[in-house]
């Protein structure tokens, strides 16, 4: 073989291989809407989108797939309304595993979840729900006493 066609044939592998190894590692989809990330989603292929809801914007990046289940990045970009302890979720993150086929969004099941955002959730919500119970403790007492 001659040695130009070989440095032909060298530089040809080392730009299929550069392809290869780009869309295997890096390429990632990017949708506009819910019913592209969903479909893409639902194959659990690498996808980023931005769901720029009424009172939150999201960011959702799927990873791939590990150990049997697709692992999606939920990230809150911005709070848009609420109460001001909403304000520290802006900025945090936590890794769902869904199923293989699950379209559902990530941060309705934190159990699936991991990660700081899933940390200031619940903390919002243990802080809600004891507020509650102070609110109305008259008001349980008397229903417990009714049980009793």
């Amino acid at each position: 073989m001659e040695e130009g066609a070989k440095k032909i044939l060298i530089i040809l592998m080392l730009v299929v291989l550069s392809g290869v190894i780009y869309f295997t590692f890096f390429f990632s989809y990017d949708c506009d809407d819910l019913a592209c990330f969903q479909s893409h989603q639902e194959k659990c292929t690498k996808t980023e989108f931005l769901n720029d809801a009424d009172d939150t914007t999201w960011l959702y990046n799927i990873k791939g797939k590990e150990n049997g289940k697709c692992k999606i990045n939920v990230e809150v970009l911005q709070i848009k309304t609420g109460a001001l302890d909403k304000m520290k979720l802006e900025g945090t993150s936590m890794d769902c595993y869904l199923t293989i086929g699950d379209i559902s969004s990530p941060e309705v099941d934190l159990k699936k979840c991991h990660g700081i955002l899933k940390e200031e959730f619940q903390d919002i919500m243990i802080k809600n729900a004891h507020k509650y119970i102070i609110d109305n403790i008259g008001e349980i007492n008397e229903e417990l006493d009714k049980t009793i």
